[in-house]
């Protein structure tokens, strides 16, 4: 469910690449009601966050993913982006660092996400999602 979105920022896709399996998982976020992912747990991995700058520059552009069980925070993960100008048809990609699930039979279960995105201190977009640690 979209909380709140800006018309200059749309985030377009994640896609996950997943130690040890061949193809990513790739994400749909624009255009979609619901965003789900699912992901062995214990494994390492790393996203590419892909999205569109429409109709002026955007500075500073960071995300913050926060992951939560049973409404509390466990995992809270802050990228900076960085600038971007505007493109009627430029899709833009970052890598995020490497991170890794955590493992074990009691981790797997679907838990609640939300990733918002900012200019500087500025709230452009924010989407709750489901991941899903199998």
């Amino acid at each position: 469910m979209t909380i709140h979105h800006h018309p200059d920022f749309i985030p377009y896709q994640y896609v996950v690449y997943i130690e040890g399996k061949k193809e990513p998982e790739v994400v749909q976020v624009e255009g979609e009601d619901s965003v789900y992912s699912k992901i062995p747990g214990g494994v390492k991995f790393h996203q590419v966050v892909r999205f569109k700058v429409k109709n002026r520059k955007m500075e500073n552009l960071r995300f913050v993913q926060i992951t939560k069980k049973a409404g509390i925070t466990f995992k809270k993960i802050e990228v900076n982006l960085g600038t971007f100008e505007p493109s009627e048809t430029e899709i833009y990609e970052v890598k995020t660092p490497e991170d890794q699930t955590p493992g074990g039979w009691l981790t797997k279960g679907k838990y609640p996400c939300t990733t918002t995105y900012y200019e500087g201190d500025k709230e452009l977009y924010t989407d709750d999602w489901t991941l899903e640690l199998v």
